[in-house]
C-alpha cells in the first residue's frame, strides 16, 4: 500500500467531532452578542426619548405624555425589535401620577428579541429592566 495517500475515516470523524464542539461554543456566543447589539437600539432610542423629553420641558415646562409632541421620537425608533412607549408614573401606592413632572420611557421587546428583556428610563436617569418584575440593580452597560 505504499504510495496510496488519503484521509482515513477516523481522521474524518476526529475532525468532524472538532468543528462540533467549535461550533458548540461559539454559536451561543455569536447569538448573545446578537442580542446585545439590539439592545443597544432600544437603549439608544430612550436616551433620544429622555433628550427630547428635556428639550421639550425647557420649551412647555413639563414633559409630554405622547411622541407626536416630541420631535424626532416615535414607536418603531428602535427598529423591528423593541416596541418605545411613554408611561405614566405610579406613587408608592400603586396611583397614576397626574402631572406633567414625571414619565417613564418603555423599551418592550418583540420580533427577535420576544423573550428578551425589556427597559424603561424615567426622567431622573433611572434605569429599569424587567426580569419577572422592574429591576434596577444593574446598569445598562452590564447589559450591553
Amino acid at each position: 500500500m505504499r504510495g496510496k495517500e488519503g484521509v482515513t475515516l477516523i481522521e474524518v470523524m476526529i475532525v468532524v467531532v472538532i468543528v462540533g464542539i467549535l461550533a458548540a461554543v461559539a454559536i451561543p456566543a455569536y447569538n448573545d452578542y446578537v442580542t446585545r447589539s439590539r439592545r443597544s437600539d432600544a437603549f439608544t432610542a430612550l436616551e433620544t426619548v429622555r433628550a427630547a423629553q428635556e428639550m421639550y420641558r425647557a420649551e412647555h415646562g413639563g414633559y409630554a405624555f405622547n411622541f407626536p409632541a416630541l420631535a424626532g421620537c416615535g414607536t418603531g425608533m428602535a427598529g423591528a425589535n423593541y416596541n418605545i412607549s411613554l408611561q405614566n408614573v405610579e406613587d408608592t401606592d400603586g396611583n397614576l401620577l397626574d402631572d406633567d413632572n414625571a414619565y417613564r420611557g418603555q423599551a418592550q421587546a418583540k420580533g427577535k428579541q420576544t423573550g428578551d428583556y425589556s427597559f424603561q428610563l424615567d426622567q431622573n436617569g433611572t434605569q429599569w429592566y424587567l426580569d419577572g418584575s422592574w429591576k434596577s440593580d444593574k446598569n445598562w452597560e452590564e447589559l450591553r
